[in-house]
């Protein structure tokens, strides 16, 4: 048994009391090019190594029970405690393949197999991600994976409202950014236009809040009155409700309506940006679904029969006002 690891008695049935395993130090001043972990998933114990992969491909630091990482030269596996179990030059590699072994549900794995030995390694349950690691991890071996790592950066999300936070979560969950609630309460002066609203915020935030961060305002802009309630859409909302705007809207024919968002970001240097979108469609005269927020039981969009309450989350999110701005604010902050 290699020294100084305590095995369980499942990892002493699948290393075997005989493996012969290298075991070295971490050459600190190479440099990593590529690191593949995940800090969600569970770790499956296959044949001589187990590893979960990282989370969307980007780095985050934690508790994981292994790691891979690949340098220019060398493909290295980490325990959970940063130690260097196995290294095998890149050069070694003949062939990288991914496998899904069905047992009680399906596991994905790479075996990577060299003139001397095959190697598997667990990438955990989800065949998207798996399909993703292995693409990573062959292009990095063959030298061709020229992105530099990526750093998880914590993006302050200013509002009291879970709602937004899940749709922020949701939509940037493929990205490296990490949608952080954070619950300050700043004026929402009486303007015009969301975007003075937003730009406003932004500015009373500076130096309140580090950044990057965004704030958000949005409004339902009524056809039939002129565009109301528009800014006053959360006063509108608090005050009498949407049953008390239902009863507004009794016997009025023209129920056309928008839905408009507006992202404000600051962003580390200072600069304010800002990012819309819109959704159009319809209100209707009952609530209806028990998904969303806000005005989401009364709103159908254009194209649909659902109310936004009634959809499911990534399908609302695909075509609402905010998913729309959010996935602005994405480009921008991935240029």
């Amino acid at each position: 048994m290699p020294p100084g690891i305590e095995w369980d008695v499942a990892d002493e049935i699948e290393w075997g009391i005989n493996e012969e395993i290298v075991w070295e130090d971490t050459e600190k001043d190479e440099e990593i090019i590529l690191e593949l972990r995940n800090d969600f998933q569970p770790s499956f114990f296959v044949r001589k190594f187990a590893v979960v992969w990282w989370r969307n491909g980007f780095y985050k630091a934690g508790k994981v029970d292994g790691t891979i990482r690949v340098t220019p030269s060398r493909l290295l596996f980490f325990d959970e405690n940063g130690k260097l179990r196995l290294s095998i030059n890149n050069a070694d590699i003949n062939e990288i393949k991914l496998h899904e072994h069905e047992s009680e549900f399906s596991i994905f794995y790479n075996e990577i197999i060299t003139d001397k030995e095959v190697f598997e390694i667990t990438t955990g349950v989800d065949k998207v991600q798996s399909e993703q690691n292995h693409k990573d991890l062959e292009a990095a071996i063959s030298g061709e994976y020229k992105e530099s790592l990526k750093e998880i950066i914590d993006l302050q999300i200013v509002t009291s409202n879970n709602g937004k936070i899940k749709e922020f979560k949701d939509i940037f969950g493929k990205t490296h950014f990490n949608p952080v609630k954070t619950n300050m309460d700043y004026p929402e002066i009486q303007a015009s236009s969301l975007e003075d609203v937003v730009d406003f915020g932004l500015s009373w935030l500076h130096g309140k809040i580090k950044p990057p961060f965004v704030i958000d305002d949005s409004g339902v802009f009524i056809s039939n009155f002129n565009g109301f309630p528009g800014v006053y859409t959360r006063y509108i909302y608090d005050t009498i409700g949407l049953k008390g705007v239902l009863r507004q809207m009794e016997n009025i024919d023209n129920r056309a309506c928008t839905f408009r968002c507006v992202l404000g970001l600051l962003t580390e240097s200072g600069e304010k940006r800002k990012f819309t979108g819109e959704c159009h469609g319809t209100l209707i005269n009952e609530l209806r679904g028990d998904g969303g927020f806000g005005y989401d039981p009364i709103f159908i969009p254009h194209g649909f029969d659902k109310t936004f309450a009634e959809l499911a989350p990534e399908e609302k999110n695909s075509i609402s006002h905010r998913g729309k701005a959010m996935r602005k604010l994405i480009d921008f902050l991935l240029q």
